[in-house]
């Protein structure tokens, strides 16, 4: 994984968490049948698109517009960051038989993960305006896992995906 020793290195890393996060979660929503499975799946998508917006935003006086674009743009990756899959159907446990409990746990290990990593990141910081930055990532992670949580604790309990207003994700 990569190592976090400066502003940019948690902006690189920040921009190929999400960017993997969104594809991650659209390929979940393309191989979803529910509607609602897919609702949740693209609602999670956009909050990791919005996350790039805010990371913009924050890190505008660091990094340039055009450098940022190119950045985000980019199909290169900055680093291996091996929390979201990149193919459900070769990641562990899951094949055509896959069901989308799998997919929901899945994503909540992956989350779990994505806190994990980012935490160990936020220990080695020093400037407070990055850790700030890691500290608003973090929760809104958290707030992804439990609302995995809840659907996988619902499908697992009565089969069918809970149904509540997620649209507009939270005030990250």
């Amino acid at each position: 994984m990569a190592e976090i020793e400066n502003v940019k290195d948690a902006i690189l890393t920040a921009i190929q968490m999400e960017k993997d996060g969104y594809s991650f979660y659209m390929k979940a929503a393309a191989q979803t049948e529910s509607d609602m499975g897919k609702t949740i799946f693209e609602s999670l998508a956009s909050d990791e698109q919005r996350h790039l917006d805010v990371f913009q935003k924050i890190f505008e006086d660091k990094v340039s517009e055009s450098e940022w674009n190119e950045l985000v743009d980019s199909s290169k990756k900055y680093a291996k960051i091996p929390i979201f899959p990149t193919d459900l159907n070769d990641a562990p446990g899951m094949d055509a038989e896959s069901t989308e409990l799998d997919a929901l746990r899945m994503a909540m290990d992956a989350e779990k993960e994505a806190i994990e990593y980012y935490e160990k990141i936020r220990e080695n910081l020093g400037d407070q305006d990055v850790k700030k930055v890691i500290d608003e990532i973090i929760g809104q992670e958290k707030n992804h896992y439990s609302l995995l949580e809840k659907e996988f604790n619902h499908i697992n309990t009565t089969g069918y995906w809970f149904e509540f207003d997620y649209l507009g994700g939270q005030n990250f």
